[in-house]
Formats: structure tokens, C-alpha cells, sequence
């Protein structure tokens, strides 16, 4: 119980932070590190199936891939998630695959019934040794990462607006060789 208050509170404080300013964009730049360095994502990275145990986080590798990183007590990411959930269908057949990352702090349980609830469509892993949030992560869900084939990342911070997920569109849609 304790455990659950402490996760409510901190999505709580969390998203009321994370927010930016009304008409703002999403950052739209490759992560890099603190010297500069550009971030390539790690697909060596353990990440555990929720359904599908035995398939290894590797497998997304060398293709334009949408990550959704959240906890499934956090309101903001139980209202984005459907929104996100569009987006990732809507590319699908277009060459972008999607998943899904719980933070590695709740119980599996909690994911799956965020799934029902959600009725959810992609892959979901869990985060159980903390290794994506320490590399990737800035302590805030929900957030939203676009990957290239070649493993460049760009975060996305802000998932509610509809302009966000406009932009957020809109690279995929770069990303894919849709649009100029």
C-alpha cells in the first residue's frame, strides 16, 4: 500500500511538472549525453515480456520503432496511452513498430491490468532492472521515444495535446520517408 501511495504521489508530482508551456513543441532533437555524445539505444538492454516472455527486447532492433514508456498508476499515462495506442496503428502497416515500457517498480499484475484496461494492442515489456529508465529516462511518464533504424533517439515530453501528437505525426512520418 505503501508502495502504491509513493507511485501515485510521485506520477502525480511527475506529470505536474513535466508539462510545458501552452504552444511549446515537443523537443524534436537526438538525445545525447551529458558530454554530447549522441545516444544510440541499447537493445541489449533486459527488458521482460509481459505476454511474451521469451522474446528479447533485440528483436526491434535496425527499425523505426515507437517506445512508450510509462507506469500503469499514473493518470496522465492512462489518458495519453489511447491516444498513442492511434498512432501506432495508424503506422503500423507503414514500416514503425511499437511497444511498450512499464517502469520496473510495480508488479506484473499491475501491468496487465493496465492492458485490459486499455485494451491494448502492442508489445509490452517491464523495465525490471531500471536499465532504460538509467539510460534513457529523465525520472518523469509518461514519454514517448521515436527510434531510427540506425538507433538514434529523439524523447518526447509532452503527450496529451493534440499538437503534440500532431508533431509527433509528423516526424514519424519523416522517419518512415512519408513526407519530405
Amino acid at each position: 500500500m505503501h508502495r502504491m501511495f509513493f507511485l501515485l504521489v510521485f506520477c502525480a508530482f511527475t506529470a505536474a511538472n513535466a508539462q510545458l508551456l501552452p504552444g511549446s513543441k515537443p523537443v524534436q532533437t537526438y538525445m545525447t549525453d551529458s558530454t554530447g555524445k549522441l545516444l544510440i539505444m541499447d537493445f541489449n538492454i533486459k527488458l521482460t515480456g509481459i505476454k511474451d516472455v521469451n522474446t528479447p527486447f533485440s528483436v526491434f532492433s535496425s527499425r523505426p520503432l515507437l517506445v512508450y514508456y510509462f507506469s500503469p498508476f499514473c493518470p496522465h499515462c492512462q489518458k495519453s496511452y489511447g491516444g498513442i495506442q492511434q498512432v501506432a496503428k495508424e503506422y503500423e502497416q507503414k514500416g514503425l513498430t511499437s511497444l511498450a515500457v512499464s517502469i520496473g517498480s510495480v508488479g506484473k499484475r499491475d501491468i496487465l491490468m493496465f492492458m485490459e484496461q486499455q485494451k491494448a494492442s502492442i508489445p509490452f515489456y517491464q523495465d525490471t532492472d531500471n536499465e532504460f529508465s538509467k539510460k534513457y529516462g529523465d525520472g518523469y511518464v509518461p514519454r514517448l521515444y521515436l527510434v531510427s533504424p540506425d538507433g538514434k533517439i529523439v524523447r518526447y515530453t509532452s503527450l496529451e495535446d493534440e499538437g503534440h501528437i500532431k508533431e509527433i505525426k509528423t516526424n514519424i512520418e519523416k522517419l518512415l520517408g512519408l513526407s519530405k
